[in-house]
C-alpha cells in the first residue's frame, strides 16, 4: 500500500494493550538519492462561513491547479515538493503531504483513482479525512486496515483524541487509538499536553491507564512492573536481554529513549529502517536522518511524516 504506509509509521510506536502491536509492512518508501521535484505552489484555503453548509462531496471539491497557485515555501511544503523521491514511487504521497500540511482537501482531488482501485480509493479517503478533519470518510471504508489507518491518522494529525471515540466497531481498536495518541505526544516531548481525561478513557483495570499517567508525569515509577511501559523510559541495553527480551522493538526503544541514533545501526534490514524512521519523525525531525533508510517507500513515507509533524509544531 502507498498511503496507508504513511500512518502505519505512527503505529510503530505503540507498545500498549498488554503487547506491542506488530507493525504492518505497508509503510515503505524512498531511495538512495532524492530527486529534485519541480517546485509546487499552494493556494490559501477559502475562509469558512460562520454557518457551514453540508460537506462537499469528493466530486464537488475543486482541484488545485499547480501552475496558478501562490508559492508557499514553508519547511513542510519544501519537503512535500521533493516527493516522489524517485520516478518509481507514487505521486499520491505528494498531494497527501500538501493536503495534510495545509489542511486543504483540494489537494486530495489530484490523487487519481482508477475504476475498481480500492487501495487508491482508500488513500484518497484518508487524505480527505485528515485534510478536512472529518471522520465520515473513515466511517464509510470497508477494508479494516484502511479504516484503522484513517482513524489513527485523523486523531494524531488533527491533535484530537476524540476522533478515536468514533471507533464504535471494535473496543480494542479504540483503546489502541487512544494509546497511539498519547504515546506520540510522549515521544514528541509534549507530555504537558496529555490530559488526565485522556488517561481516563482507558478502563481502570487496563495497564495502559497507568502507562498514560506515566507518560503524562514522565515518571517511570508509575509503570510498576509493566515492561510495555518501562520500555518507554531510559533503560540500559541489558534490559532487552532481560525483562524486555519479549518486546519486538526493545532496541528501537533504547535508541529513542537515549536519543542515540547509532543504536539503530545495531539492527539490520526492516528493523533498522523502522528504528531510523521513528527517530527522524519523533526524536529529531530531520529528513537528512531519514535519508539513512534503505527502503525507498519507507523513506518517502517518513519524509511525509516529518513534513506533517513540522507543520504542527
Amino acid at each position: 500500500m502507498k498511503k496507508i504506509i504513511i500512518i502505519l509509521s505512527l503505529l510503530i510506536l505503540i507498545v500498549g494493550c498488554a503487547e506491542q502491536i506488530d507493525k504492518t509492512d505497508n509503510i515503505k518508501e524512498v531511495p538512495k538519492e532524492t530527486e529534485q521535484i519541480e517546485e509546487q505552489t499552494l493556494i490559501e484555503p477559502e475562509q469558512k462561513e460562520v454557518e457551514e453548509a453540508a460537506p462537499k462531496s469528493d466530486e464537488e471539491l475543486p482541484i488545485v491547479q499547480e501552475d496558478v497557485v501562490e508559492e508557499t515555501d514553508t519547511p513542510s511544503n519544501i519537503i512535500c515538493q521533493k516527493i516522489p523521491l524517485t520516478e518509481q514511487l507514487s505521486p499520491s504521497d505528494r498531494y497527501y503531504c500538501f493536503a495534510a500540511v495545509n489542511h486543504n482537501p483540494e489537494f486530495c482531488q489530484k490523487i487519481e483513482v482508477d475504476p475498481g482501485d480500492e487501495e487508491e480509493e482508500a488513500n484518497k479517503n484518508i487524505c480527505l479525512a485528515v485534510a478536512s478533519e472529518d471522520s465520515s470518510y473513515c466511517k464509510k471504508m470497508q477494508d479494516p486496515l484502511s479504516k484503522h489507518v484513517c482513524y489513527y491518522q485523523l486523531a494524531v494529525i488533527s491533535d484530537n483524541i476524540n476522533f478515536c471515540d468514533d471507533i464504535d466497531y471494535d473496543k480494542n481498536e479504540r483503546l489502541q487509538c487512544y494509546f497511539t495518541f498519547v504515546s506520540n505526544l510522549y515521544w514528541w516531548d509534549k507530555s504537558n499536553e496529555i490530559k488526565t481525561e485522556y488517561c481516563n478513557k482507558f478502563p481502570t483495570n487496563e495497564p495502559d491507564r497507568n502507562t498514560c499517567l506515566a507518560f503524562k508525569e514522565r515518571d517511570v515509577s508509575l509503570c510498576k512492573n509493566n515492561i510495555n511501559c518501562l520500555t518507554f523510559f531510559k533503560q540500559d541495553m541489558s534490559f532487552c536481554a532481560g525483562k524486555g527480551s519479549t518486546l519486538k522493538d526493545c532496541v528501537r526503544d533504547r535508541a529513542m529513549t537515549s536519543k542515540d541514533i547509532s543504536i539503530c545501526e545495531t539492527l539490520t534490514g526492516e528493523k533498522r529502517d523502522d528504528c531510523i524512521g521513528d527517530f527522524c519523525t519523533h526524536i529529531k525531525l530531520d529528513t537528512s536522518i531519514c535519508d539513512k533508510i534503505s527502503d525507498d517507500m519507507e523513506r518517502q513515507s517518513r519524509y511525509v511524516e516529518v513534513a506533517i509533524n513540522l507543520a504542527s509544531e
